[in-house]
């Protein structure tokens, strides 16, 4: 006789670039093995191990696709899911001024939230005549871009990997992904710094995953202050 499968409790969460609602379950011990395997890891790995745990625990939509979606979704994703297998609340040593130690500070992972800037936009309008519309980088591009040693490199990198099209005043649209990487090179250094900062601004704006925290006092100097926590890895 075949032993019994135990059936995990379910939970909804919304995507947040879409507002679409997901019913996912928390780890279980097969999931732990995959985060266990990957601890001291790469980028790539843990991004890779990641994505696998989404897949696994999201149920019910099998068009599911973590390389499908933005880097936040799947942090933010990731997070909650983490909250819901492993417990919410979770302890960091924050720091404050360079001559503080760090103070110690809870913080209840369901209150971390994606945050939307409102001048944020996907369409860039290079000049009058030409513009780009940008996707979002997925995990793996992220993973790919931080191995980079250059900071000049992962900047053209970025950029090249989340242009999704070139278009222009009067109709014409170029997927840049059919491109050669010499025609998206020279698109590229065709670019004026103001252009450049325009594309970069896409990246620095997009939804992040973001909390600050209010320290009410700091355990060396006793002054309140408050952290802004970004990024899936530094909830951890």
């Amino acid at each position: 006789m075949a032993l019994p499968v135990l059936n995990a409790k379910t939970f909804e969460v919304k995507q947040p670039s879409t507002g679409d609602k997901l019913r996912l379950r928390p780890f279980l011990v097969a999931e732990e093995k995959i985060l266990l395997q990957v601890s001291d890891g790469t980028p790539a790995e843990m991004s890779e191990a990641t994505k696998q745990i989404l897949k696994q625990c999201v149920q019910d939509n099998p068009d599911f696709d973590p390389d499908k979606i933005p880097s936040f979704d799947i942090e933010y994703l990731f997070l909650r899911l983490r909250a819901e297998s492993v417990g919410a609340k979770v302890t960091l040593n924050l720091p404050h001024k360079d001559e503080c130690e760090r103070t110690e500070f809870q913080i209840d992972l369901t209150h971390v939230k994606v945050e939307f800037d409102e001048n944020h936009s996907s369409k860039i309008m290079l000049d009058k005549n030409v513009g780009v519309m940008m996707r979002y980088p997925s995990v793996d591009v992220l993973s790919e871009i931080a191995e980079m040693e250059e900071e000049t490199e992962q900047s053209f990198s970025l950029m090249g990997k989340c242009i999704e099209h070139v278009f222009t005043a009067d109709g014409e649209m170029h997927a840049f992904d059919q491109a050669t990487d010499k025609e998206k090179q020279e698109f590229l250094d065709s670019m004026s710094t103001e252009q450049f900062a325009k594309v970069q601004d896409f990246f620095v704006t997009m939804p992040t995953l973001k909390y600050i925290a209010k320290v009410k006092k700091c355990v060396t100097c006793g002054q309140p202050f408050e952290y802004e926590i970004t990024g899936l890895a530094n909830f951890f």
